[in-house]
């Protein structure tokens, strides 16, 4: 606040006569520099603040100023005079300030002395101004922030031009008294052992910091130490700790505090702490286990999560460590365990007997149909047998066989193992016991060969199987076989592998296996169809409908694949059982799989236009030609339609892709340089090479698999010609010389002929085969309609069997059983997979965490989320995937699940009740649809056995069990799979399919053959 007050009206003459007398002075121009205000003079016109001197300027807010009038010259002992500058005639500033030092908050007066002037502008140096025009007035000014201020007077005069004359006088402002402490941080979060130095600050009231006091830090000893500098060591104990740091200043007798808290984090993990360390436990007791992580002072590592496990034979523990101990009494050294990363304790386990009286019932082996009398013991706790205890029998599972109170037991027909089939009871106690019925197989009554009958190209190789069976259909172990050659087409090994020879035809009786059990001998025989070399082709001739066909190599037995698909082109597998092609869909062309009689297709690509599909020499892959980026490219995809890869990249027209012999390179046509011309591909290198640069367009090429040349076609000559040349575009040799067109060669497997549509004898195109020379032309086909597109197939291989494979005709079945709450049960294993693209269902085959699901449903993913049945969700990684017979194998880590077994479809015959488990939706729960068997189906080109049941299947069961009455999984839903002559049925594949491919699976193989 300013503060101004008129003073006595003296003269500068006057005021300087007086200086002169109290100082004993007689010069007036030699007044005490000590008792006035310096003064500075500013020429006339110059109305402008000169720049202060560079001293602290405190803010104007909260500062006290004010203009009061004075009633008495100031003696000049009070106030800090003014120093007079050089004197401007007629007009000099001065200023006198009283007192110049003090506290905050300090209230200076000051005393305006200038002389001849009429108007004052005053500068306080803490951004507060006043302007006065009169020097009859104190100035008062508070302030607050401690530093030095130079005030500046600035006097005027009136009139034209206008005269300028300041002062300048000194202030010290010095903090006040102590008001108060601050520490910073006022919280910090410090890890074990971790330093940190505090910033600690003595203050007045305004803020002003006031050095020079005593400052003493202190902190409890379980926090950690700190010295009188602010540094500050952590303690070992974690914790928050408020006011954990205790700061205090003295000023005189006034004393003032501040304090920091300080929260300590653990250190990292030591050990891990379980208690109790040892207890002791009934049979079925429970009890809750503690655990912590802790570092090396003992600090519990908070959100830790401890995994924990038990000895399987002491009892189950949760993962929230509440353990329920089993039925075996004794100790257990290492019974429970908690661990973290690699740090675990463990505790010790001592399981108590229960008390004595228990029935005991041994399982029961029995041959089927078999009858036996069974007995049943009543033990004390030590097992020890009870005489004269009456025991009555009641059968649980009437598949197991039937039993009279007495325990007069008759086997049922089915070998397998019927758990708790039988029921024992002490009724004179109430004491019970379930029984396990372990049906065996009888003696060899006949035999069967698996496969029964299967269809081999010349030359190729089928193992054969012998499977020998009770009375009742039961397979009997452990039978050995001799092999012999009913019919002279091959030769048979003693291993029952069969080589065909080269004499096509249907040899219904062709190996026979005899089996020998004791002094019984049975035998079996099983047939084969050498099938004479085919070469499939596109042909118009029904009713100009493109289609493909099959037909012997030679032109003879013509038959249809296809029906209204129009294909532009299509492929062999190489074990020749099956055919991709192209499939026209409205504007699109998809690419489809068949077997090579057209049934059981599967759709491979769902968009865009795709064509010229071609199957990879090794079996792995398929290249095709498609426009899905905008313009014609070759692409590589799985040969189920996963994991499409460009390999190609150009806006021109890149098509009719061929493969290396050895699956390396693809060879094809590319207008990338003007016309068509060849070009290969090699995809290890991602290297491209052009093979040709002649006139003309070639295309079509087809590479052999014997010598490594190409053959194509070209126009060069103005129609298409056939041509071949070495691999690498060298040594060209025209092969045809007609004057209608020769499209589309293909080698044979040997390497040795071509075949080729010309129209060289007809207006149509027509199929002909000549020498890989050119010369021996045959023509094969004769008709009104254009064929062309020829493809030699491969000899077809043998399939692949187990002793699931064989179809023991008149064996005796399951009963279904009602009432099996398969929720319950099964369906504990039953789980829900998501992925990126959907969701679909799986089920636990192992304990351990393998689980049994479709490729379709976890091709192209990276991740896959398994969901139990409980909810608890796990991250799953795929260990093997079939992607013909759409299987896959998922593991996740995790142990002591519910898990399902594998069954027997041939003990379900038709008409037998089965149930569809799966998760409907995100979740849900899980759901059980149930049906009927309709029929058993089999595809001989993927080597299924198909269960086909009433009704189609929805999507969310795909992958999912199909249980019988009993609980057994007989085979694995499929939403994917159709035969083409099948409509509003479903399917799964058989449980004997799956057990073939299993083992592979299991082991990390991707099967594509």
């Amino acid at each position: 606040m300013i503060k101004l007050g008129p003073l006595v009206t003296v003269t500068l003459v006057a005021l300087g006569l007086a200086l002169l007398a109290a100082c004993g002075g007689s010069d007036d121009s030699q007044i005490n520099s000590d008792l006035v205000s310096q003064v500075s003079s500013v020429s006339p016109g110059n109305t402008s603040f000169p720049e202060p001197s560079p001293t602290p300027k405190a803010a104007a807010d909260g500062l006290k100023s004010a203009l009061v009038p004075a009633t008495t010259i100031p003696t000049l002992a009070d106030p800090t005079p003014a120093v007079e500058a050089t004197p401007v005639p007629g007009l000099q500033a001065q200023v006198a300030a009283t007192p110049s030092k003090g506290q905050a908050p300090f209230e200076v007066r000051f005393t305006n002395l200038s002389v001849n002037a009429d108007g004052f502008r005053w500068d306080f140096g803490d951004g507060a101004t006043a302007a006065t025009d009169s020097a009859n007035q104190y100035a008062y000014h508070e302030y607050t922030k401690a530093g030095v201020y130079e005030v500046i007077l600035v006097a005027t005069t009136s009139g034209d031009p206008q005269a300028t004359s300041m002062a300048t006088v000194v202030v010290d402002v010095q903090p006040g008294p102590l008001h108060h402490v601050d520490v910073q941080p006022l919280a910090i979060t410090l890890g074990v052992g971790e330093q940190h130095e505090f910033r600690v600050s003595a203050l007045d009231r305004f803020e002003n910091p006031i050095e020079g006091l005593t400052i003493t830090l202190r902190s409890d000893s379980m926090v950690g130490k700190i010295d009188n500098q602010g540094r500050f060591r952590a303690g070992t104990q974690a914790g928050v700790y408020e006011s954990a740091v205790v700061v205090e200043v003295v000023q005189g007798s006034t004393t003032k505090t501040a304090t920091a808290d300080i929260t300590i984090q653990p250190g990292p993990l030591d050990k891990v702490i379980v208690s109790p360390n040892r207890v002791n436990l009934n049979i079925g007791q429970t009890h809750q286990f503690h655990a912590d992580a802790v570092d090396i002072h003992g600090n519990s590592l908070a959100n830790a999560r401890l995994t924990w496990q038990v000895d399987a034979e002491a009892g189950s523990i949760s993962q929230k460590g509440l353990l329920t101990t089993g039925t075996k009494a004794g100790t257990f050294d290492f019974g429970v365990t908690a661990a973290i990363l690699s740090e675990e304790a463990s505790v010790t386990i001592i399981v108590n007997p229960d008390p004595p009286a228990a029935l005991a019932v041994r399982s029961v082996v029995v041959e089927a149909g078999e009858t036996v009398a069974l007995q049943a013991l009543v033990v004390d706790q030590y097992d020890n047998q009870i005489y004269g205890a009456l025991v009555s029998w009641t059968v649980h599972d009437i598949n197991a066989g039937l039993i009279a109170p007495t325990g007069l037991f008759t086997a049922g027909q089915v070998a397998r193992t019927f758990e708790s089939a039988l029921r024992a009871q002490v009724d004179s106690v109430g004491l019970t016991s379930t029984v396990d019925v372990t049906i065996v197989p009888g003696p060899l009554d006949r035999v069967v060969i698996a496969p029964e009958h299967v269809k081999i190209g010349k030359e190729k190789a089928q193992q054969f199987l012998g499977v020998a069976v009770d009375q009742f259909g039961n397979a009997i172990p452990g039978v050995e076989f001799v092999w012999d050659q009913v019919a002279s087409i091959g030769e048979t090994g003693a291993d029952g592998w069969f080589v065909a020879g080269s004499q096509a035809g249907v040899y219904k009786q062709a190996v026979k296996g005899t089996a020998t059990q004791g002094d019984i001998v049975r035998w079996g025989v099983a047939g084969v169809t050498i099938e004479p070399d085919r070469i499939a082709f596109i042909s118009g001739q029904n009713e100009n409908q493109r289609d493909i066909y099959v037909m012997n190599r030679d032109g003879s037995n013509v038959q249809r694949v296809t029906t209204g698909a129009n294909p532009q082109a299509f492929s062999w597998s190489p074990d020749g059982k099956r055919i991709v092609s192209d499939l026209a869909f409205f504007d699109q062309r998809h690419i489809v799989a068949a077997n090579d009689d057209g049934t059981w297709e599967i759709l491979l690509t769902e968009a865009g236009v795709n064509t010229d599909p071609i199957w990879s020499p090794d079996g792995q892959k398929i290249a095709y030609s498609s426009t899905d980026g905008g313009y014609w490219d070759i692409y590589v995809m799985d040969v189920d339609g996963g994991n499409p890869t460009r390999i190609t990249n150009h806006p021109a027209r890149d098509v009719n892709p061929a493969w290396s012999p050895d699956s390396s390179k693809l060879a094809f046509a590319s207008d990338r340089d003007g016309n068509l011309e060849i070009y290969v591909a090699d995809l290890t290198t991602k290297r491209i090479t052009r093979l040709t640069n002649r006139p003309g367009s070639d295309s079509h090429p087809s590479w052999s698999p014997r010598s490594g040349e190409i053959v194509f076609q070209s126009d060069q000559d103005g129609d298409h010609e056939i041509y071949r040349m070495n691999a690498d575009g060298t040594e060209v040799v025209k092969l045809t010389s007609n004057r209608i067109d020769d499209l589309t060669p293909w080698w044979s497997p040997d390497g040795q002929r071509i075949t080729y549509a010309s129209g060289a004898e007809a207006k149509d195109l027509e199929i002909y085969t000549m020498s890989r020379d050119g010369d021996d032309v045959t023509r094969l086909t004769h008709n009104q309609h254009v064929d062309l597109y020829p493809r030699w197939a491969p000899r077809k291989d043998g399939v692949e069997v187990n002793l699931g494979s064989a179809l023991i005709l008149d064996a005796s079945s399951l009963m279904d059983v009602e009432g099996q709450p398969l929720e319950s049960t099964a369906g504990k294993a039953v789980v829900r997979i998501e992925t990126r693209d959907g969701s679909g269902s799986g089920f636990i085959i192992d304990p351990a965490g393998l689980i049994l699901s479709q490729n379709h449903l976890i091709k192209e993913v990276g991740a896959v989320t398994v969901y139990l049945n409980d909810g608890t969700s796990y991250v799953g990684s795929v260990v093997g995937r079939d992607l013909l017979r759409d299987l896959a194998v998922i593991r996740i880590e995790a142990g002591g699940l519910p898990w399902l077994k594998l069954g027997d479809v041939t003990l379900a015959p038709v008409g037998s009740k089965i149930w569809m488990a799966g998760y409907p939706a995100a979740g849900a729960e899980l759901l059980l649809t149930q049906g009927l068997i309709s029929a058993f189906q089999f595809d001989p080109g993927r080597n299924i056995r198909w269960v086909q049941t009433e009704g189609p299947v929805a999507t969310w069961n795909s992958g999912g069990p199909l249980l019988d009455s009993h609980g057994q999984v007989i085979g694995l839903v499929n939403s994917k799979s159709f035969d083409v002559s099948i409509r509003g049925a479903g399917f799964a594949i058989s449980a004997n399919t799956i057990g073939l491919y299993l083992e592979r699976l299991k082991a990390g193989e991707v099967i594509t053959k």
